[in-house]
């Protein structure tokens, strides 16, 4: 430390006691509670339609909400949850590029045993007979990939029916 360095430091060590000034200050800011993920943008129209999935805030999840998968790796002492979590994200996003804009919320996925279901709402499609084909290519992927069997169900639905409500 130079003389020039310790003569300023001491100066203000000097005026910081003069005025009654702590030595040690704690800062602290105001919280910020404008949590936003995972809601939904209000439109100015009220026409903005949301599904059953879409319309529950996150932290209803587990009340009034169900999960999107199921299985039992959350459970106390089980090995691979992460692997799970990271196949189900692999599934949806498959899924969601298969039958790009047919399926408006994401698929509910199970697992029993060694099978996978899949089951998936889905706008009914201009070419009904390209909907078979897809779902048979879906499953023969994902089981090679997966290593374990693969059903997928998709239920056809009119676009009235799927919309919860409209924000």
């Amino acid at each position: 430390m130079n003389f020039f360095s310790k003569y300023c430091f001491q100066k203000l060590f000097v005026t910081l006691r003069t005025k009654n000034v702590p030595n040690r200050c704690f800062h602290v800011t105001p919280m910020c509670a404008k949590a936003t993920a995972g809601r939904y943008k209000l439109s100015k129209m009220n026409n903005k339609p949301l599904t059953y999935d879409q319309a529950f805030k996150p932290n209803m999840i587990g009340v009034t909400k169900g999960w999107q998968s199921s299985h039992t790796g959350h459970l106390h002492d089980e090995d691979g949850a992460y692997e799970r979590m990271y196949e189900d994200r692999f599934i949806r996003r498959f899924m969601d590029g298969t039958f790009h804009r047919l399926i408006p919320s994401g698929p509910v996925i199970k697992r029993r045993c060694n099978m996978i279901e899949v089951v998936a709402p889905s706008y009914t499609p201009r070419k009904l007979d390209a909907l078979p084909f897809l779902v048979s290519y879906s499953e023969r992927m994902l089981s090679a990939v997966l290593k374990c069997n693969v059903k997928i169900y998709i239920h056809i639905v009119y676009k009235e029916d799927i919309e919860y409500k409209y924000i």
